[in-house]
C-alpha cells in the first residue's frame, strides 16, 4: 500500500509591525501617506498604521480612517502639538513589533519597509532611514532640508550611528518599553525628543543603524521664517538634550555650554561650511548657491544654541549640583 502523503507544515503566523505617524492638520496628503506604507506589506508581515490626531482643526482622522489606518486622538495643547507626547500615545496604543515612527510630511519610496526590517534582522536595535529630497519643494524649503538632513540622506554609508532622528526609524518594541520614551517636556519635545531613550538603548548594548536604502521623501516646508525658527529651535534644545545623554556626534562638546557660548559666531560659520562639504562630497552642488541662507540658518542656529545654553546654565542639573556644593 502506498504510504500516505504528509501533511504540509503549518505557515507561520504573519508577524505585526506598527507604523506610527503622529499629524497634525494634515488631511490633505495623509490619506496618500496611509495608502503607501500599507502597500509594502512584505510576505509573511502585516502592517497597522497608527495615526495620532495631534489636535488637528481639519479632517486629518477621519482621511487617515478612510485610507485604512487607527486613529489615536489627542485633545490640542495650550501651546499646540507635541509630536513627542504623540509618538508616545501612537506605541501605547500599538500592538506590534517592531515599532515605525514616520512623520506625515514624508512619503516612503519602494523598499522603504522591507529595509528598516531587514536591518533588525541583522541585529539592530533602532534602525534608521535616510531622508531624502523630493522633487518641485520650493527654494526655502530645499535649504530646510539641506540645513537639517546632511547626516542621514541615501548617498551616505550604512553603519553604526549615535542616534538618529524621529522622522523615518525603527525600533524593537522590547527595547523601546525598556527606556523613558520621547521626551515630552519643552523645549525638547520639538527638537531631539528622541535621544534620551536612545541613549538607554546603546547603554544597554543595542545597536543604532542607520540605513540608506530605506528612503523617504521629507516634503520641508517653505518660508525662510520657517527656516530660521526651525534652526533657531534645535539650537535651543541642544545642550538640555545632548549633554545628559550624550546621544550625539561630538558628544562631549555639549558638557561645556560656557565654551559653545563663547563660540557660537564661529561655530555658525564653521557649521555652515560643514553642511555644505557634506552635501559637495554627496554630489550636491545646491547648498553652495544658497550659501548665504545657509549661514543665515546656522547663525539662527547658534542663536538658539546661547539661549538654550544661558537657561542650562541657569536651571540644569550642573547648575543645580554647583549651587548644591556651596549652600
Amino acid at each position: 500500500m502506498p504510504s500516505p502523503a504528509a501533511e504540509p507544515a503549518p505557515a507561520a503566523p504573519a508577524r505585526l509591525a506598527s507604523i506610527i505617524i503622529p499629524a497634525r492638520n494634515e488631511s490633505r496628503t495623509i490619506g496618500r501617506l496611509v495608502s503607501a506604507v500599507l502597500a509594502q506589506a512584505p510576505d509573511r508581515w502585516r502592517l497597522e498604521v497608527i495615526v495620532v490626531d495631534d489636535g488637528s482643526g481639519d479632517e486629518t482622522a477621519e482621511a487617515s480612517r478612510l485610507a485604512g489606518a487607527r486613529v489615536v486622538r489627542l485633545e490640542p495643547g495650550p501651546r499646540g502639538g507635541n509630536p513627542a507626547l504623540a509618538r508616545n500615545r501612537g506605541a501605547l496604543a500599538a500592538g506590534g513589533d517592531p515599532l515605525i515612527f514616520l512623520d506625515a510630511d514624508c512619503l516612503p519610496a519602494p523598499g522603504w519597509l522591507a529595509a528598516l526590517l531587514a536591518g533588525h534582522e541583522d541585529g539592530a536595535a533602532v534602525v534608521g532611514g535616510a531622508l531624502d529630497l523630493p522633487d518641485g519643494l520650493p527654494a526655502t524649503a530645499r535649504c530646510d532640508y539641506y540645513c537639517g538632513w546632511y547626516h542621514v540622506h541615501s548617498r551616505r554609508p550604512a553603519g553604526d550611528v549615535p542616534n538618529h532622528p524621529p522622522g523615518n526609524l525603527s525600533v524593537r518594541r522590547a527595547d523601546f518599553a525598556a527606556g523613558p520614551g520621547f521626551t515630552e517636556q519643552q523645549p525638547v519635545a520639538y527638537a531631539h525628543e528622541e535621544l534620551a531613550w536612545q541613549a538607554a538603548v546603546r547603554r544597554r548594548g543595542g545597536r543604532i543603524r542607520f540605513e540608506p536604502r530605506a528612503i523617504v521623501y521629507h516634503y520641508n516646508r517653505p518660508g525662510f521664517r520657517n527656516l530660521l525658527r526651525r534652526n533657531y529651535r534645535w539650537g535651543f534644545s541642544a545642550i538640555e538634550s545632548k549633554a545628559p545623554t550624550g546621544a550625539a556626534r561630538l558628544a562631549w562638546v555639549y558638557r561645556y555650554p560656557g565654551l559653545l557660548v563663547l563660540g557660537s559666531a564661529p561655530l555658525a560659520v564653521g557649521s555652515a561650511a560643514y553642511i555644505v562639504g557634506c552635501w559637495l562630497r554627496a554630489g550636491v552642488a545646491e547648498p553652495l548657491l544658497m550659501l548665504p541662507w545657509v549661514l543665515a540658518a546656522r547663525a539662527a542656529y547658534s542663536a538658539g544654541l546661547v539661549a538654550g545654553a544661558i537657561r542650562w546654565m541657569r536651571f540644569g542639573p550642573a547648575a543645580a549640583e554647583a549651587r548644591a556644593r556651596w549652600e
